[in-house]
């Protein structure tokens, strides 16, 4: 599914077509405001001159002194550059095949308790971006000596995407269910039959789907033939909301996502 910086990423003979595409079929608009976002912390560190994500998987670790430099593993980017602008400012950039695809700045607080981050990436076909900015809060100090971001941090709630990066369509007719995204993330799949390719993701291979009831989707995501997440997507009976239930498999994470229909 369209992944929210975060992570959206959205069969039975007996279930009638007409009610299945009735209930999916439709542009929809993740909110954050109402979702449930994993507990589960990322841990960066700045120190003697080299940033490292340890939970990053794989792990990163390039030299923090503003040049561009090799990652390999890593399926969204090629190339990172980190700058440390003051004590409490960190600038971030990624590139995939020379072409930057990612920008962000991190901005800690007064005190030290929470950061905020303001970000822009472009990873779909069509060159539309999602941008945005989040706030997170500290959970573990940063090391002696290290740079100020440094530590571990979780996800809030007070985060602003804009509409490219929450919004995604299901189209189904009997139980082939296309989906597509602004920023040109596609994919048509057949309820029950092998995973087919998706269009548009680098991180995103390929995707399978099942549908346990008229109102429920399941779908499976892999890149290169490993399962990275699983999704439970169920709607509401008025039909107008979506609770997606995610098994980030990838990066062990799990939480639940809400979505309107537009």
């Amino acid at each position: 599914m369209i992944k929210l910086t975060i992570g959206i990423a959205l069969a039975s003979t007996a279930i009638s077509p007409v009610v299945a595409q009735d209930v999916l079929s439709g542009t929809w608009k993740g909110d954050i405001s109402a979702s449930q976002l994993s507990t589960k912390p990322s841990s960066t560190l700045i120190d003697k001159g080299l940033y490292t994500c340890a939970t990053c998987k794989p792990v990163v670790k390039v030299v923090a002194d503003g040049g561009w430099h090799a990652v390999a593993g890593q399926p969204y980017y090629d190339e990172m550059s980190v700058t440390v602008v003051d004590p409490a400012v960190v600038k971030y950039a990624t590139k995939k095949g020379g072409k930057i695809v990612s920008e962000a700045t991190e901005t800690l607080s007064a005190d030290g308790k929470s950061i905020a981050t303001a970000f822009s990436e472009t990873v779909g076909t069509t060159g539309v971006p999602i941008t945005g900015t989040s706030v997170s809060d500290r959970v573990a100090p940063a090391p002696a000596g290290a740079h100020a971001t440094s530590g571990s941090w979780r996800q809030t709630k007070d985060a602003q995407v804009s509409d490219s990066g929450l919004t995604f369509t299901f189209a189904q007719v009997g139980k082939v269910v296309t989906y597509s995204t602004p920023i040109g993330i596609s994919f048509a799949a057949t309820i029950g039959d092998p995973a087919v390719p998706v269009t548009g993701d680098p991180g995103w291979t390929t995707v399978s789907l099942t549908q346990p009831s008229a109102r429920t989707l399941h779908e499976t995501d892999m890149f290169e033939g490993k399962v990275t997440g699983k999704f439970l997507m169920t709607v509401s009976p008025d039909g107008k909301t979506m609770t997606i239930d995610v098994n980030d498999i990838k990066r062990g994470k799990t939480s639940t996502l809400v979505a309107y229909k537009q």
